[in-house]
């Protein structure tokens, strides 16, 4: 089965309890990352543009070799409503812990007032709207803070 949605190999991981999330570019940047020794905190799930949900298929020391598409229906309302819960979960952990956003020299005020807007009909948009990772990327405020607040109480 192909991971892509057409040209769009973006992939999605939400953490499973919603408090953390992730962009990537394609199967090869998210391998890259989980070479580099990428640390998570919990159980996560992965979905493509559509909202079709990926399976990881591990090796025998369980590193993460591929994903492989689902066969359900994609779901893209589920995947955009965990992705309000995650923005939700991030914007009270910055209005809770504000210090986590001293590193990136933005208030508060501002860094809410750039929340991304999750309202558009097409999924893919959505997804756009949140940062991609990038390795040792220090300057995006949401990605700063969704990596503070993952997993977080």
């Amino acid at each position: 089965m192909t991971l892509s949605a057409g040209d769009d190999r973006r992939i999605l991981l939400i953490a499973t309890n919603d408090t953390f999330c992730h962009v990537y570019q394609d199967l090869t940047d998210l391998l890259a990352t989980a070479d580099h020794g990428e640390k998570l905190a919990g159980a996560v799930e992965f979905f493509d543009v559509t909202g079709r949900r990926l399976h990881p298929v591990f090796s025998a020391d369980w590193r993460l070799e591929t994903l492989e598409a689902g066969t359900a229906p994609a779901d893209p309302e589920v995947v955009r409503q965990r992705l309000s819960t995650v923005v939700a979960h991030v914007t009270q952990y910055v209005h809770d812990h504000p210090d986590v956003l001293a590193r990136s020299r933005i208030s508060l005020e501002r860094a809410l007032s750039e929340l991304p807007r999750l309202d558009d009909p097409d999924l893919s948009e959505v997804i756009g709207a949140l940062p991609e990772h990038l390795e040792h990327d220090t300057g995006n405020w949401l990605h700063n803070a969704m990596h503070a607040a993952g997993w977080a109480d």
